[in-house]
């Protein structure tokens, strides 16, 4: 599977005026719900949200990868938004993210899709000018050409 199959341009959101986890990731999975990417929006939201219960998913350099595996994903998706300014993500922890990758994949016959999909996005990420370039960029296209460049 390549990464236009599962990257989307109309899940790329830029400098989003949002400062809460749940509101990123209701404003990722209502336009996955609208574009087809998730069939039941709540479930949805549920999977990621007891997901993030378990383990936070901020993972240094100001980046969390939130996830989500559930039937009520129609296709498997990485959404990626940036929020005009950091925010804590995980209440009680001092990690402030700012990069949100939310990856959402179908319960059956992916069982370890998603976890391919956070490697390389971790692996790419560990790029200071990746990174820096993901923060920068004023573009969306070419944002989304910048993130195509993830080796999924």
């Amino acid at each position: 599977m390549k990464e236009h199959s599962i990257l989307h341009e109309e899940l790329i959101f830029m400098d989003e005026e949002l400062a809460t986890k749940k509101g990123v990731i209701q404003a990722i999975t209502d336009q996955a719900h609208q574009l087809g990417y998730v069939t039941d929006a709540t479930i949805f939201m549920d999977a990621v949200l007891a997901r993030e219960e378990e383990v936070p998913t901020a993972i240094g350099y100001g980046i969390a990868i939130p996830h989500g595996k559930t039937d009520a994903v129609a296709k498997p998706f990485i959404a990626f938004l940036r929020t005009r300014a950091p925010f804590e993500w995980t209440q009680g922890h001092e990690e402030a993210v700012q990069l949100i990758f939310l990856i959402g994949v179908p319960q059956m016959g992916t069982e370890k899709l998603h976890l391919r999909f956070i490697s390389q996005v971790s692996k790419k990420l560990l790029d200071e000018d990746f990174r820096h370039q993901l923060l920068s960029i004023g573009n969306k296209t070419t944002l989304f050409e910048r993130l195509r460049s993830i080796d999924i």
